[in-house]
């Protein structure tokens, strides 16, 4: 049993929060910090404008996380918590009386994309598989390694090691198409012309068609693509990064799509998390099917991860209990109950507002900053923008110093509010290029409307990410 006594429990918590993933969960030795450059149990004096890549505990989130692991998981279990957690994300998601789909839990988005190769090999056995995938270089660092049918990560959920890029399944042929996010010039591309070609030349496949409504810098593909094909295409909606809203999640699911979402991106639940939505139709379609003996996707997923109306695969799976797991998505999802009562409209104005005024603000400093083409196009609780030292854009690899380096230095005097650090999202590349983003979380907004002078300090981080530009060799 775990220890209610405060101290004990934010000792625990760090182990907690920072296992039961992958190595991008794990602290380095070094540091004390993730690969993204925090320590997610280390959230005071920080202002978080980075929901689109990781985020720490919040003093919101974090007394959840006390509650489960000092008092409901020792009172409940493990199996009873992850059954609550399951009702109130269909009780977030289902319209009143409704029940579109069932869950299957991944430790983390990029996890998910296993979820359909496993759904394909069962439902088309020894058929090549293709897998489309839009938006690759905007998708979770392991996505395209996960999308081939190879290893992404060097150890799994239980701890144990794993050969990166070796492939999970010997007998899965795998092929896969990319549609890059953007062009040469940053302009976002439309995919659906090229999609149907690609179906219509390769008839004889079982097809996985992987699209983006949300990216990295918020793009979202146009789903119209879905309605125009006629063949049977296994149709999987990234919607990791939470910032959508139920109608459009009803709507992709009563066209049959299973759909990726996350509790640590807009949700701000400390990384990772996920979850795959599958609909009732796929569910039911795949319960009827004579599973094998046994399935090499159990160094991936537990038995615990598997929705209880496909009994036959979770008895193939062990029954691994992931404690970090679910204090993660309690985080998550006690956020999302909290950000759930504040009105609608009240919502979308303050995103407006911090969009409106940050963008202005990077209009205002061309000398260090450019806004990425098409923002319009894109969440506007996301913004994009590329950066200048010496009048020259950053490349790649030294934007992604450059990041490493904002994140980690500390700016006292600067910030109002007792904040001393900042955080943002992380580089994208496209191509040879790369820009970084600012991105409002959920807790951010609470945060934000109980503020009298709520954003006093976005300008002031433009003005710390300039200084920095400044100073930069």
């Amino acid at each position: 049993m775990i220890s209610t006594t405060r101290e004990n429990c934010i000792s625990n918590l760090e182990s907690w929060i920072t296992t039961g993933g992958d190595e991008r969960t794990e602290l380095h030795s070094k540091t004390n910090r993730n690969k993204y450059g925090i320590n997610p149990v280390q959230h005071q004096g920080l202002l978080n404008r980075g929901s689109c890549t990781t985020s720490p505990l919040n003093d919101f989130s974090q007394l959840a996380a006390q509650q489960l692991l000092g008092v409901d998981l020792p009172r409940k279990g493990f199996e009873a918590i992850r059954d609550d957690h399951e009702q109130r994300l269909k009780s977030l998601l289902n319209y009143g009386g409704q029940d579109k789909f069932d869950i299957f839990w991944g430790p983390s988005g990029s996890d998910l994309i296993y979820i359909p190769l496993l759904f394909s090999s069962l439902l088309h056995p020894n058929k090549r598989i293709l897998h489309m995938l839009t938006c690759p270089e905007e998708l979770g660092s392991g996505t395209t390694i996960g999308a081939r049918g190879l290893f992404f990560m060097h150890n799994n959920q239980m701890g144990e090691k794993m050969r990166q890029g070796a492939p999970i399944d010997d007998s899965l042929c795998i092929d896969v198409i990319h549609y890059s996010a953007r062009s040469a010039e940053g302009k976002i591309n439309s995919h659906q012309d090229e999609i149907l070609n690609t179906i219509q030349q390769h008839p004889d496949h079982a097809k996985i068609g992987s699209l983006v409504i949300g990216s990295k810098s918020g793009i979202e593909n146009n789903i119209d693509v879905i309605d125009l094909v006629d063949d049977d295409v296994m149709w999987t909606v990234d919607l990791c990064q939470f910032r959508n809203s139920k109608r459009l999640i009803n709507k992709l699911l009563d066209k049959g799509c299973m759909i990726m979402l996350t509790g640590s991106k807009f949700y701000q639940s400390p990384p990772f998390c996920g979850v795959m939505l599958i609909p009732k139709s796929l569910t039911t379609k795949l319960a009827k099917y004579t599973f094998p003996t046994s399935t090499p996707f159990t160094s991936l997923f537990s038995a615990y991860d598997v929705p209880r109306q496909l009994p036959q695969l979770r008895s193939l799976l062990r029954p691994f209990e992931n404690i970090s797991l679910l204090t993660r998505w309690e985080c998550g999802l006690s956020v999302r109950e909290a950000f759930d009562n504040i009105p609608t409209e009240k919502r979308k104005a303050v995103i407006q507002e911090w969009n409106d005024l940050v963008c202005e603000g990077i209009r205002s400093r061309p000398q260090y900053f450019e806004l990425m083409p098409n923002q319009e196009m894109t969440n506007n609780s996301i913004i994009s923008f590329r950066v200048k030292a010496n009048g020259t854009f950053l490349n790649n690899g030294s934007l992604r110093h450059f990041f490493d380096d904002l994140v980690t230095d500390s700016y006292p005097n600067i910030l109002s509010g007792n904040y001393d650090k900042i955080f943002i999202g992380q580089p994208v590349n496209y191509g040879d290029r790369s820009f970084i983003r600012l991105a409002l979380g959920a807790n951010d907004i609470r945060q934000l409307m109980g503020q009298k002078n709520p954003f006093s300090n976005e300008l002031a981080v433009l003005d710390i990410i300039a200084q920095k530009l400044d100073t930069w060799v």
